[in-house]
């Protein structure tokens, strides 16, 4: 199934029209669906499609194959290529003739084996652009190197004429894959198997959320278990701690104060540089309140896809590994009762502001919000602090929401606690808001209030 995306399809389609040399970049972490994007694009165009991949070995080899491939589709004569530099201009000398669409993908593979792969392509684009009539198109799943191609030092600078980043889905675009859900099952999916487009493909709206969890990843030798295998867990075991460090985030060990008491006391582990390389890995993210950004002391660290949080939570390091060959007895028995009080009203908040994000970007919130974040509150005169986990900033000033993952609809009661203690500490909000799974009741004036439900989440 192919959901979304539209406007990449929208622009590539458009590049593939045009009657000029057009070179498209498009970049993304793996599994986010980079290559159906381009399939999809390419099923339209009657122009011929050279489209490759490379594998992850020796560049001779990839050059070998890439080129036999080539001259093969065109039925043109054998010819041995010495380096990519004489490829890649064989290749744009025929297209000053032949008209057709180019695809490499995984072309971070090159890269990695040989940076300089990019020089060689900047030279063929520079020489014959002006003529050329091919549609070039470069994929890559290494975000770093592909970013280092495109930057103001690399030779590819100002080449590509389309650059597309491929991020993950949201809550709502993910919620597409499974579209006979109810909302909740909808929220509990995205909070379980993150926005990934593969990992989505994979679920089975038929059966339930806790089926799929059973079977997709809890199960011995699931397959998304192999899959973040090749993802994540053959890149962390090269550098020392890293799982360690993973391992701290998933239990709890958020803050930048308490990551550095627990690693810092082994002399060969230096815990920013390992904190950066998560960072880089698109495996954790930086989190700084939007009211005290510049305080080191604050910042914390979070899993930046919710997959990775439930995975290392309840998975990864597990003691009782041998009960995941009955792996519906290892959800009840090891990670039902948190995963319902703890995990989901925490992904709630999560999801509440990736929600409130959508409807600030589609004009619906009044005034529109510059800023969405946590708010830290902190009066050491009286020795109180509070962290307020969903919080934006617009032109009046800053709105808290209470997120409330629970049964109950929120009532008065509930909205009275959070505004008296919102007036006893002297907080600097000049509107409240509550976010509920399962409504309001009709005991208070909700004109005062900015109030949304999880229903709201899922509306066109």
């Amino acid at each position: 199934m192919f959901v979304g995306r539209k406007e990449e399809l929208k622009e590539l389609k458009e590049m593939l029209e045009s009657n000029s040399f057009k070179a498209a970049l498009i970049y993304g972490k793996r599994r986010v669906g980079k290559t159906e994007i381009i399939t999809q694009a390419l099923k339209e165009t009657d122009k011929i499609v050279c489209s490759f991949e490379c594998k992850k070995t020796n560049l001779d080899l990839n050059l070998q194959t890439l080129s036999e491939y080539f001259l093969n589709l065109f039925n043109l004569p054998n010819i041995v290529f010495k380096d990519f530099d004489s490829f890649f201009d064989f290749v744009f000398r025929y297209s000053l003739e032949k008209e057709f669409v180019f695809v490499i993908d995984e072309f971070s593979f090159l890269l990695e084996e040989d940076f300089s792969i990019e020089s060689s392509l900047a030279i063929a684009i520079d020489k014959y652009k002006n003529e050329s009539k091919m549609k070039l198109i470069i994929s890559g799943s290494y975000v770093q190197l592909i970013e280092k191609m495109i930057d103001s030092t690399s030779h590819c600078y100002g080449r590509f004429t389309n650059i597309l980043l491929i991020r993950p889905f949201d809550y709502y675009e993910s919620s597409l894959f499974y579209p006979n859900y109810s909302d909740e099952d909808k929220f509990i999916c995205y909070s379980v198997f993150g926005g990934l487009a593969y990992f989505n493909s994979l679920i089975n709206d038929s059966k339930s959320v806790e089926d799929n969890i059973c079977s997709l990843i809890i199960k011995k030798d699931s397959i998304l278990e192999a899959e973040l295998n090749q993802m994540i867990l053959l890149e962390t075991t090269k550098i020392n701690r890293l799982n360690d460090l993973i391992l701290l985030i998933a239990r709890g060990k958020t803050k930048y104060a308490d990551i550095l008491s627990v690693l810092s006391q082994e002399k060969l582990t230096k815990p920013d540089y390992l904190l950066k390389k998560l960072i880089e890995m698109d495996i954790i993210e930086k989190v700084v309140p939007i009211n005290k950004k510049e305080n080191k002391k604050l910042t914390f660290y979070q899993f930046k896809d919710n997959f990775f949080s439930f995975y290392y939570k309840y998975i990864f390091a597990s003691p009782y590994s041998l009960i995941r060959g009955n792996p519906k007895m290892f959800f009840d028995n090891f990670i039902k009762d948190d995963f319902y009080k703890n995990f989901l009203p925490k992904s709630f908040e999560k999801v509440s502001k990736e929600f409130l994000l959508r409807e600030n970007l589609k004009g619906k919130i009044k005034p529109i919000f510059k800023d969405i974040g946590t708010y830290f509150y902190d009066d050491s005169k009286n020795k109180v602090n509070r962290q307020f986990d969903v919080v934006s900033l617009d032109e009046n000033g800053y709105i808290s929401y209470e997120c409330k993952f629970t049964s109950e609809k929120v009532n008065k009661k509930v909205i009275e606690e959070e505004l008296s203690q919102s007036k006893s500490l002297e907080i600097p909000f000049y509107r409240l808001g509550f976010i509920s799974k399962n409504g309001f009741s009709n005991d208070f004036d909700k004109k005062d209030f900015n109030l949304f439900e999880l229903k709201d989440f899922y509306k066109e």
